[in-house]
Order: C-alpha cells, then sequence, then structure tokens
C-alpha cells in the first residue's frame, strides 16, 4: 500500500452549520466521466470553506474499508485500492485503513488528536456487498464511532470531517437516508482510480 499506515504523505463531524450547500441541483458541485461520476450531496458551507483552506502542515486523516478491488481496476492487486485517493488529495494525508470485522480500534483513534481534516471512506458497491453482506452497515458503525470520538475531543471538535459514499448499484438514496445523521456526505460511483481523483476534485473545487 506504500506510505499508508500512520505516515504522512509528501504528496501531500463537524458541528452541523445553519449555512449548507443548496440542495438545488444548480448548485451542488459535481464531476463527471466516462467511469466515474462525483457530486456533493450535502455539506456545511463552512466545513468545505475550511477544508479548502487547510494549510501545507496540516493532516488529512483517511479511513478506508478493507475491501477488495473493483472489478475495472488497473491498479495491481497488492496495492489498497484507496491509495490513489490518498496521493490524490491535495495536502499531506495520513492513510489509516480500517478492517470491517474490527471497526475502530485504539490504533484508529490516536490518530486523530493530530488531524486537520477527516475522510471516512464508506464503500457500498455491489462487489463489496456480495463479498460481505453486512459490510455497508459495518462501514457505518465505524463512521459513527470516528464522528463520536471527534466530537468528544477538545482537539479536534471542530475539524471538518467528511464521509465518502461509494456505490454502484442504484441504491443510493436508500444508503445516503442511513446516513442522514452525517453532515458532509460526497458520493461517487465507483473506486477506480479516476472516480476517486474526480471524488477529490468536487471536493476541492479543482
Amino acid at each position: 500500500m506504500g506510505e499508508r499506515k500512520g505516515q504522512p504523505s509528501s504528496k501531500n463531524r463537524t458541528h452541523r452549520s445553519q449555512t449548507t450547500l443548496s440542495a438545488s441541483k444548480k448548485s451542488i458541485p459535481s464531476h463527471t466521466s466516462s467511469t466515474g461520476a462525483a457530486k456533493i450531496v450535502r455539506c456545511p458551507t463552512a466545513t468545505l470553506e475550511r477544508l479548502r483552506r487547510l494549510n501545507e502542515a496540516e493532516i488529512i486523516t483517511l479511513f478506508t474499508p478493507f475491501v477488495p478491488h473493483p472489478p475495472s481496476t488497473t491498479l495491481a492487486k497488492n496495492m489498497d485500492p484507496f491509495e490513489p485517493l490518498g496521493r490524490a488529495l491535495p495536502r499531506k494525508v495520513r492513510h489509516v485503513p480500517y478492517r470491517l470485522d474490527s471497526g475502530m480500534t485504539e490504533m484508529h483513534a490516536d490518530f486523530l488528536p493530530a488531524s486537520g481534516a477527516v475522510v471516512v471512506v464508506i464503500c457500498a458497491t455491489s462487489n463489496v456487498i456480495s463479498h460481505h453482506a453486512q459490510a455497508f452497515e459495518r462501514q457505518v458503525k465505524f463512521a459513527r464511532d470516528v464522528s463520536t470520538k471527534i466530537s468528544q475531543s477538545d482537539n479536534v471538535a471542530g475539524v471538518p470531517t467528511i464521509m465518502l459514499l461509494v456505490e454502484d448499484n442504484n441504491t443510493g438514496q436508500g444508503y445516503l437516508d442511513a446516513v442522514y445523521d452525517f453532515p458532509a456526505v460526497v458520493m461517487i460511483n465507483n473506486y477506480t482510480t479516476e472516480a476517486l481523483v474526480n471524488g477529490v476534485r468536487v471536493l476541492f473545487g479543482s
């Protein structure tokens, strides 16, 4: 997985805001290509602005699930499928995978105090669900545990926290309904390299 577990990459919940990006189709940033569509479903304006203003010294902690590669991957099989996401984020990144059957551990909690922002990936594509029937529920529990830990910490209670939801089976609204309590959600329809890069472009307005 390269420089992923707990080491800053060289490439570098939040409290709900009263001002949130409009649900109007015209106002939701999105990016579409032949292999990956991405859009911000909802995000408090203050969260998005703070994320985009992170200074170069601030670290984005990226939590990603251990899941199989997407069928159309071009990555080596021994590479973490979300490594391209970490590389695409325009700040220093600490990439920390999590196991569906283990959930949040003390190790994950230890990375939070140094975070300038937190991105939690939930991958609910058809190949992942067929591999593990409870994959979505396990990942949501992990994301909620992270969110709770952040809210209880004086050090990181206000950091931008983004859920990146990956789904490809036309049940996206059901998944969104299940994560109603997360104020900042970006949705992409695949986790190929290009789709992940599109998600970053939407988040950072590039």
